[in-house]
């Protein structure tokens, strides 16, 4: 018998104008680069033709430090990283100019309704033919509260509870239509088959949201579901719903440690360990060759 030969999944994780926050200061730098999309076309375009699975681009709702800014401390003030582009107006653009790579945008459950998510990805899904992927977050920082009618940021605990049953809200939303739903048949007037429509109905702790998504089922069915959490919390979340999972720890024994814990918990779910993908964070850094020194 042949023996199964392994893949390593690889994803692109840009960040503009660089990873390193004060990157934007070198001499070839390009701090400009957070605010022109001919560079994430650039980075998507190159990482597609690098055989890469996914580029990966990550979101906050606030600038970092905001409430130090606030409150009259500027030492972060000068961080690069602290503009940049809407990911879900970037990903469309960046499926027209590719073909195959995945593209996967943060979307927090804290500061949005399931339904807008639902919409956004299964849009995304189609636009890209089958290539969208939702990074569910929780939101970390406590600077994004003020910007949606909170004096504070929800606690952890409640952030998670509510995410868990927003992941409900936006799956279940993608299911309204079966994949054969939409007939569109001129001659007898029948545009779709009412008994492939789905009403979600769904009234829970957090959210009551009727449906039907007004969006057609997404082409890969539902969108790859990504996940970042290393909190107790945030391991079963992705043990529950993630095809993916970044992470970013430092030594072997604590990666190891991860990867077993959160494939551990998937059969408590109805689901296998092979079911999510880790993906551990790396950031190369590419020097200068002979002849351009």
């Amino acid at each position: 018998m042949a023996s199964r030969q392994k893949r390593m999944n690889l994803a692109a994780f840009p960040f503009f104008p660089g990873a390193v926050r004060a990157g934007w200061r070198m001499p070839d730098a390009a701090p400009e680069s957070d605010m022109d999309f001919s560079y994430y076309a650039h980075c998507a375009q190159t990482a597609e033709r690098g055989k890469m699975d996914t580029v990966f681009f990550q979101d906050t709702l606030a600038i970092s430090g905001t409430n130090e800014l606030v409150r009259g401390n500027r030492a972060r003030a000068n961080y690069g990283r602290c503009v940049r582009l809407d990911p879900m107006t970037v990903l469309p653009a960046l499926a027209v100019l590719t073909k195959h790579i995945g593209l996967i945008a943060t979307m927090t459950t804290t500061y949005n309704e399931p339904y807008h998510v639902a919409r956004k990805f299964a849009s995304l899904d189609h636009i890209s033919n089958g290539r969208a992927g939702w990074n569910l977050v929780t939101s970390q920082s406590e600077d994004e509260a003020a910007n949606f009618n909170l004096d504070q940021h929800p606690e952890h605990a409640s952030r998670y509870q509510r995410a868990g049953e927003f992941f409900e809200v936006v799956t279940g939303l993608w299911d309204s239509w079966e994949d054969d739903a939409l007939i569109r048949d001129k001659e007898n007037g029948v545009y779709f088959d009412y008994d492939k429509l789905h009403m979600l109905q769904h009234k829970g702790e957090h959210f009551s949201c009727r449906g039907p998504l007004n969006v057609a089922r997404p082409i890969q069915g539902r969108p790859v579901i990504a996940q970042a959490g290393s909190s107790n919390a945030g391991r079963e979340l992705a043990a529950r719903t993630a095809d993916c999972v970044f992470t970013a720890q430092v030594t072997l024994d604590d990666a190891q440690e991860f990867y077993a814990d959160v494939k551990g918990r998937t059969a408590k779910y109805g689901r296998s360990p092979d079911d999510i993908k880790i993906l551990p964070g790396f950031v190369p850094l590419v020097g200068r060759t002979e002849e351009e020194a």
